[in-house]
């Protein structure tokens, strides 16, 4: 481990605080991991042996609804390819991964409890503001991450006006339009793939325009509103 990245330094005591937490009481640890009892017991085999877990790669490691949409498996290799450079990934453990960074098997959510460290996303801010700056690079960022994810990190001023924020509304089922998880969540991988795969065309992903062009591509799509930090975007 490098001593002079903080990234690096910082996994190493999350991981430390995980270990600690894991080997005490499992009832304690899975109220900590906020895990659900039907998979407590899986999930802290996994956190218990996260150092020898053998890795793949964070976007088909990570599962869920936004995961289901994006359908890693469904992209063309050249498209897979430009998914694991362009996408980073909020992690309760890591900070931030790569999309086609190495990571293990393992189940901590930002807003878990780690012994010394205390809410992991809370633990994560000020390290992601030092290092994701120069991992942002200098293009457009479409922001689609969850409140609790959102929590670790907020842009500053070098990066903010470069940041769109996306938000998806779906129909509601007393009228309107509101955010509900899976109808909420599906789309938001659907709209990362077709921005993969306008880069893989050759087509800009540079500006807001492009962005709401992407999401219109999609069969779900019914309509973009700009909002003054990126975008409402409405499903069927």
């Amino acid at each position: 481990m490098r001593t002079d990245d903080p990234l690096a330094v910082a996994r190493s005591r999350a991981l430390g605080a995980l270990l600690e937490l894991v080997a005490g009481d499992p009832g304690v640890a899975a109220e900590a991991l906020l895990l659900p009892a039907g998979v407590a017991p899986l999930a802290l085999a996994a956190d218990a042996a996260v150092l020898d877990s053998p890795t793949t790669p964070a976007l088909r490691r990570y599962s869920g609804v936004v995961y289901a949409g994006l359908d890693h498996a469904g992209l063309s290799a050249a498209e897979q390819r430009i998914a694991g450079r362009s996408c980073l990934v909020f992690s309760g453990l890591f900070g931030v991964v790569g999309g086609d960074e190495p990571v293990p098997d393992y189940r901590v959510p930002a807003k878990a409890v780690l012994p010394g460290l205390g809410v992991a996303g809370t633990f994560w801010r000020p390290v992601l503001d030092e290092v994701l700056p120069t991992r942002l690079g200098r293009g457009l960022i479409v922001d689609l991450r969850s409140s609790d994810y959102a929590a670790m990190w907020r842009p500053g001023r070098s990066s903010a006006a470069r940041v769109i924020s996306v938000r998806v509304l779906s129909p509601a089922p007393r009228g309107g339009h509101a955010v509900i998880s899976y109808p909420s969540k599906f789309p938001k991988g659907r709209l990362a793939a077709e921005l993969v795969r306008r880069v893989a065309r050759g087509e800009p992903v540079a500006a807001a325009d492009d962005v709401a062009a992407a999401w219109l591509a999609w069969e779900g799509a019914a309509e973009a509103r700009r909002t003054p930090t990126g975008f409402d975007l409405y499903t069927r």
